[in-house]
């Protein structure tokens, strides 16, 4: 019995050392970025910082929609960067306006669905004056592949999809025999040791040329690794031509319906910060907001690119550290604006119908 227990501790005692080693540098609520890149959390306070921004959720997500038939300021419509919850734009913008938000799981390619939302019944059960349209840089050249203006999507089929939406379950902590236990020692390591690198396949880390974008002081840049791949493509001008017409098209669609599309790309971390990285010899640079904001629009466009840049110098954590996400700084920049947005709008509009009541 002994010799067994000597064996097996023989055996557990480095997995041991290493769940040590895991459990002590991660933290269950830390960025996706860390997640991917089975990287270490160096500040487990960070995320604290942003507890005041968590709200009670004041906007009203289609899924949990009791009652069909209300009016609505504003839908929303789009990726991640659109579930942020309590500190997410939407709630900001609920402080002003009613808001109804199309969940993600809904919604797919958000491009797409709007599309059919508009050829469907939608817009006839829920009325909106304005759709606020949301996509992540990096995704937008993928979104863009066979789109199909024909299709239609009806609110039962809505309910049907919502009906047998099961959510995931986030998985808490990590167990002691993983994969995880064997390689974030090792992801950890590399993390303090190496420089410029591709962290799990999935996050880059690369080092900045100044510690005062994040409040944890860190001179490093954690992003995605889309990021950087389909860059290219999206710095194609057809793709960016082919966007705007595609949007163009959505946006008199809408029109008809009375309703105003508003046009809001997030950038990439990797493209918002691309200028503060030392060592961009082999990097490309992103050029997708440069193209777009050339081309004539039939729709509202909020360059959140530019908005940000602004505030980089000014305000630390634009977007978090340790995730690909803005942070509720950010979506308090970027509701601010499309409230500007809609009131001018609304302004210019009113001014077109009472040219007499106008300021000379």
């Amino acid at each position: 019995m002994k010799r067994f227990i000597l064996k097996t501790a023989f055996f557990v005692a480095p997995f041991l050392i290493l769940y040590i080693i895991t459990y002590s540098f991660s933290i269950a609520d830390a960025g996706d970025l860390l997640r991917l890149g089975y990287l270490p959390s160096t500040d487990k306070n960070y995320r604290q910082k942003f507890t005041s921004f968590n709200h009670a959720i004041k906007f009203t997500e289609l899924s949990k929609l009791k009652e069909k038939g209300k009016n609505y300021k504003i839908l929303t419509i789009g990726d991640s960067f659109s579930e942020q919850g309590p500190s997410g734009y939407q709630n900001i913008l609920a402080n002003d306006f009613s808001v109804l938000h199309v969940d993600r799981f809904i919604s797919n390619n958000q491009i797409q669905k709007l599309i059919e939302l508009c050829n469907g019944n939608f817009f006839d059960t829920y009325k909106v004056q304005y759709v606020v349209l949301q996509c992540v840089e990096r995704n937008l050249s993928n979104n863009l592949q066979n789109i199909d203006n024909k299709t239609r999507i009806t609110t039962q089929q809505i309910d049907s999809i919502i009906i047998h939406h099961k959510p995931q379950k986030e998985q808490d902590g990590y167990d002691f025999f993983s994969r995880t236990t064997l390689r974030f020692p090792y992801s950890a390591l590399k993390y303090f040791t190496d420089k410029n690198y591709l962290a799990n396949g999935q996050v880059y880390n690369f080092d900045l040329n100044t510690t005062s974008l994040f409040s944890n002081h860190s001179n490093k840049l954690l992003f995605y690794y889309d990021d950087l791949m389909y860059t290219p493509k999206n710095n194609l001008p057809e793709s960016t031509i082919k966007l705007n017409q595609i949007l163009n098209n959505l946006s008199e669609k809408l029109k008809e319906k009375n309703i105003t599309l508003i046009f809001l790309p997030s950038p990439d971390k990797y493209d918002l910060y691309y200028n503060y990285i030392v060592d961009k010899q082999n990097l490309i640079q992103p050029k997708f907001f440069d193209h777009f904001e050339k081309l004539h629009k039939e729709f509202i466009y909020i360059n959140s690119k530019e908005i940000l840049t602004q505030e980089l110098s000014r305000k630390k954590d634009i977007y978090y550290f340790d995730d690909t996400h803005w942070s509720p700084i950010a979506a308090s920049l970027i509701a601010q604006q499309i409230k500007e947005a809609i009131v001018s709008h609304e302004q210019s509009m009113n001014a077109q119908q009472h040219p007499h009541l106008s300021t000379k």
